[in-house]
Order: C-alpha cells, then structure tokens, then sequence
C-alpha cells in the first residue's frame, strides 16, 4: 500500500461476500468485519465485493451491510474512507431502494465486452437506474474497454463520452504500462472527466436517455443537467453510416427561444451560439459530446 500511494495512485482489492470468489478463492463469508479492520490497517482505499458461491447470506445485502459497518469504524477511528464497490443491483424498486446506503458503485449489468454491441448493451440498461444515482453512489455498467482489443478508436471515445455523461465510474480496464497515446488521450479528456465528475442538479448526477430514433438512423441523445446552469449532450450514432442528429431544447432541458454556446468536448472549442435546436452530422458509431451553456 505504501509503494503504491508513494505513486500517487489508489491501493484496491478484491473479495466476494460468499465463501468462495469467483476464482474459487476464500471470500469474505461470515469475517466481514475482521476483514473490514485487515483493509483498514493496510490503509486501504477501494474494495470490490463480488458476488459468486459457495456458502451464502439468505439476504443479499447482509455482507455489504457488515462491511459497511466495519467501514464506518475505520473511518471513525482513523478518517480514512474506504469506497465500496459491490456487485449487483439492477432493480430501481426493490436493491435500488437502499443500495445507496451499502455501497459507493454498484454493477448493474454482466461484464462488458469490448465489442460495440456489449458497450451499447450496458450503457443502455443504465436509463432505468438514473434514478437512484446520487452523490457519492453510482450506477456502474463495468470497467472503460478504451485501449482494449476490438473497439475502433471512434467506437472508443464514444464508450467514453457515455460513461461520462451517465455518471459511470471510470475505471481504466487497460495495460496503462502499454497504453497507446490515442489510449490516454481518451482516457484524460479533462472536459469529458468534468461532465462526468458533476454534481448534477438536485442530487441528480445521472445523464439520460432523453430522446431515441431509428430513421433515418438508429441514434439517440443523452443529456445531464449540470451545477453551473449548462447542460451536457451527447449524441449517438449506433447506425452503420453517418448520419445527422438533432437535440431539441425541449429534449434537454432548456427553455423555448433560448440562446446557447455549444462547446464541443473532443475538439476542445466553442462552435457557435444556437437556438432551440443543434444539429449535427455523426459518425458511424460515433458521438458527437457538446455542452450548452445559456446566453445570459
């Protein structure tokens, strides 16, 4: 732990809260809480509780509560925090009631692949949990495959851009010793990381779906209300071909006949003042990632 807070990093392990993880390893059964004070006398910084075999709690929540509260005493007695990532909730109305209250992220779908259509099917299934996102505890569609094998470049920054507007943990999935620089050119895209990184309004931190297409392409527009009165948009393009993609004010949450700076996030550049609508061409696969921040 030492040699890896010297580097400026976070020290992170992993345990299972059955008595087997998913490598047939010991888990955490029934020693949470002497496990709990383990991490925190090695300062440790991030747990990721899996959910797998062997001998288990009848409720599902029984360890990561009893890690919690082993948490708790670490933090009580030294001040340091100890982040819960706990795997899974799915469910707005029934884990997601009190998910919130056990863990800091939470999977909510299978492992991501890195191929476009696993990306598309875990990003897509986060619309449903927005709700339940708030500061501090997040909806977690896995791991960023940005720099893996399988996703195109332009396939990668919008895997990127969608973790970022929904609030999605960013959690390199990566060889960051190999890392190309188109790799960590994506990965630290500091206005992207801003939009993600946002407090939201409200303790809404979560983007959304808030408008879908299938002509003249399959494409959708996400947006997040940001703290400072813009608003986050991202266009998706899942179609084979280039296509254009409009967000309505009336989409995004801006009102009727209100002026805007768009901001693109890749090209690090203002674009123009618009009204009412923004349109714009999209690569195949691609998105286009702008904030709007209204003309006063």
């Amino acid at each position: 732990a030492d040699y890896v807070h010297s580097k400026g990093l976070k020290f992170g392990v992993y345990t299972a809260q059955g008595s087997r993880t998913c490598q047939s390893r010991p888990g955490a059964y029934e020693h949470e809480l002497i496990d709990a004070q383990t991490y925190c006398d090695w300062t440790l910084d991030y747990l990721k509780n899996d959910h797998c075999g062997g001998e288990m709690y009848k409720q599902i929540n029984e360890s990561w509560i009893l890690f919690t509260q082993g948490f708790e005493k670490c933090y009580k007695d030294t001040g340091r925090y100890i982040v819960r990532s706990i795997e899974y909730c799915n469910n707005p109305k029934d884990c997601g009631l009190w998910i919130g209250d056990v863990a800091n992220l939470w999977r909510t779908t299978g492992d991501v692949q890195a191929t476009w259509t696993s990306v598309m099917s875990n990003i897509h299934s986060q619309n449903d949990m927005a709700a339940v996102a708030r500061p501090g505890a997040y909806n977690d569609p896995d791991m960023l495959q940005v720099g893996d094998v399988g996703l195109s470049v332009t396939e990668q920054i919008s895997h990127f851009s969608l973790w970022c507007i929904v609030s999605a943990p960013l959690l390199a999935g990566t060889d960051l010793m190999n890392a190309s620089n188109e790799t960590l050119m994506i990965l630290t895209n500091t206005e992207a990381i801003a939009v993600n990184q946002d407090p939201g309004i409200n303790g809404r931190v979560q983007g959304m779906i808030v408008n879908t297409t299938s002509a003249p392409c399959k494409a959708s527009v996400w947006a997040k209300a940001l703290a400072n009165g813009s608003v986050a948009v991202v266009l998706l393009n899942e179609d084979e071909s280039e296509c254009e993609i409009t967000a309505h004010w009336s989409d995004i949450g801006l009102k009727a006949g209100q002026q805007a700076t768009a901001r693109d996030l890749w090209a690090h550049k203002a674009l123009a003042v618009f009204t009412d609508t923004f349109t714009s061409k999209v690569a195949s696969h691609g998105v286009v990632f702008v904030t709007f921040t209204p003309v006063a």
